[in-house]
C-alpha cells in the first residue's frame, strides 16, 4: 500500500509542476518522499517475518503514512487539496484490522491532522500569475464543510467499522473453538466406542483365565505349595479388578447420568478421591494441603472429574513416587487442586500439546489419559493446564466451577 501511495503521490508532485503549472515547494516533499522510501526499506529489513509483526508495530506503520501524507498536504494547499480525503485511508485500515483502542487513537490522529491542515498550510499558486488558491469567499465555507465532514467520518469509521471488525474477529475465534470442541468430541465418541468394544471382547478370555487360575490355585494349595498359591491368589484378584473395570465401562456407557452422583464439601470430596487413588500407590510419598478459607463450599460429586484427578496423580507418581503434592483451594465460585511432582519435567513443545493432541513421554503410553481428562474438565466448565516446575517437575493445575 505504501509503495502505491509513495508512487501516486510522486505521479501527482509531476503532474501539479509540469502540467498544472503550480508552484510546489520541491525540495521538502522530495525528503518527505525518500524519508517514507527509506523507512520502508528499514521495515522489510527489521521485520522479515510476519509473526514479528504485533499489533503496536502494525499501528505504528500506520501513524507513519498519516503524518508523512499530513506533510504533503502541508506543502500542497492543505485541506484545498482535492486528495486531503486520503487521511482516511490509514484509518480505515486500523478500524478494520485492528482493536477499537487503535481505530480511536488513529481517528483521533487523522482528524487533529486534517484540522491542521486546515488552518496552517501553503497556498497553491499558479505560476502563471501570482493568485493563490486559497480560502476566500464562499471556498473558505465548503473547506470548512469539508473539515466537519471528514471529522464525522473517522468517527463513524471508529465506531461502526471498527465494531464490525471486532464482531468479525470474535464470530471466527468462535467458530475456530466450535471446531476444536467437534473434533475433540467425535474423537471421544470414537475413543468410547472402542473401549466398550473392548471391554465386550476382552470378557471371554478374563474369565477363562479366571477359571484357569483358580484351579490351579486349587492343584498348588493341595500339593502344599504356598508360594505359587499366594501368586495364584493375587493373579485372581487382578483379574476380578480387571473384569469389574470392564463391566464398569460397558453398564456406564449406556447411562445417561454417569456423572451424577452426591453432595459433598470440596475437601471431603478431595479426600476420597485420594484414597482411592492410594489404594494402588501405597508407596508413593504423597503431600496433601488444604489452603481454602472456611466455609468450605460444596462440590456435586462426578466420577468423570474424579477418574480426571486420579489421571494426573497417576502420571505424577509414576515421574517421582518419592514425592508428590496435592493442594486443595477454593476462590469465589471455582475449586482449584494443584499437583505437583518433582520429576525430569517436560519439553515445552510436549508441555503446549497436553491434553490437545494424543501426547505422551513413556515409552508404551498413547496419551489418551491426559486427552480425556482436559476434555472432562473443560465439558464441566473448567480448565486444566501444566507448566514446568523450577528447578524440576511438573505443576498441573485443575480450576472447576463449583456450580456444575
Amino acid at each position: 500500500m505504501r509503495f502505491f501511495s509513495v508512487s501516486g503521490q510522486l505521479v501527482a508532485i509531476l503532474i501539479a509542476i509540469y502540467y498544472l503549472e503550480l508552484s510546489l515547494p520541491v525540495q521538502p516533499l522530495v525528503v518527505i518522499l525518500f524519508s517514507l522510501v527509506v523507512w520502508s526499506l528499514l521495515t522489510l529489513f527489521l521485520f522479515k517475518r510476519p509473526e514479528d509483526i504485533s499489533d503496536n508495530v502494525f499501528f505504528a506503520q500506520l501513524v507513519v503514512d498519516a503524518l508523512s501524507l499530513t506533510a504533503i498536504l502541508y506543502y500542497t494547499g492543505g485541506a484545498t487539496n482535492p486528495f486531503a480525503w486520503f487521511l482516511l485511508v490509514p484509518h480505515s485500515v486500523a478500524s478494520t484490522l485492528l482493536s477499537r483502542r487503535y481505530a480511536g487513537l488513529m481517528a483521533l490522529i487523522t482528524s487533529l491532522s486534517y484540522t491542521l491542515i486546515v488552518f496552517y498550510y501553503r497556498p497553491l499558486v499558479h505560476l502563471d500569475h501570482p493568485l493563490e488558491m486559497g480560502m476566500s469567499g464562499h471556498f473558505q465555507e465548503h473547506v470548512i464543510g469539508m473539515w466537519i465532514g471528514f471529522v464525522l467520518s473517522t468517527i463513524l469509521m471508529a465506531y461502526f467499522v471498527a465494531g464490525m471488525a471486532e464482531s468479525l474477529r470474535k464470530r471466527n475465534e468462535l467458530l475456530i473453538k466450535m471446531q476444536e470442541r467437534i473434533f475433540r468430541d467425535e474423537r471421544l465418541v470414537a475413543l468410547g466406542t472402542l473401549a466398550t468394544g473392548a471391554a465386550h471382547e476382552l470378557g471371554t478370555p478374563l474369565g477363562t483365565m479366571d477359571v484357569i487360575a483358580h484351579e490351579l490355585e486349587l492343584e498348588f494349595r493341595d500339593a502344599a505349595d504356598d508360594g505359587l498359591s499366594k501368586k495364584l491368589s493375587l493373579m485372581q484378584g487382578q483379574i476380578k479388578r480387571c473384569k469389574n473395570v470392564l463391566l464398569t465401562i460397558t453398564q456406564t456407557a449406556a447411562e445417561d447420568k454417569y456423572d451424577s452422583g452426591q453432595l459433598l464439601s470440596v475437601d471431603e470430596y478431595i479426600a476420597n478421591v485420594v484414597a482411592q487413588w492410594r489404594i494402588s500407590h501405597l508407596g508413593v510419598d504423597l503431600r496433601e494441603s488444604i489452603n481454602g478459607l472456611y466455609p468450605v463450599p460444596q462440590l456435586m460429586t462426578n466420577a468423570t472429574l474424579t477418574h480426571a484427578i486420579i489421571n494426573i496423580l497417576d502420571n505424577a507418581a509414576e515421574a517421582s513416587p518419592d514425592y508428590v503434592s496435592i493442594s486443595l483451594d477454593w476462590k469465589g465460585e471455582n475449586m482449584l487442586v494443584v499437583i505437583e511432582d518433582h520429576g525430569q519435567g517436560m519439553d515445552e513443545s510436549k508441555l503446549a500439546l497436553l491434553g490437545k493432541q494424543l501426547v505422551s513421554t513413556k515409552d508404551a503410553g498413547m496419551g489418551i489419559g491426559l486427552y480425556l481428562t482436559k476434555a472432562t474438565v473443560e465439558r464441566m466448565g473448567g480448565q486444566v493446564c501444566w507448566e514446568n516446575r523450577k528447578p524440576c517437575g511438573v505443576i498441573a493445575t485443575i480450576c472447576i466451577p463449583l456450580s456444575i
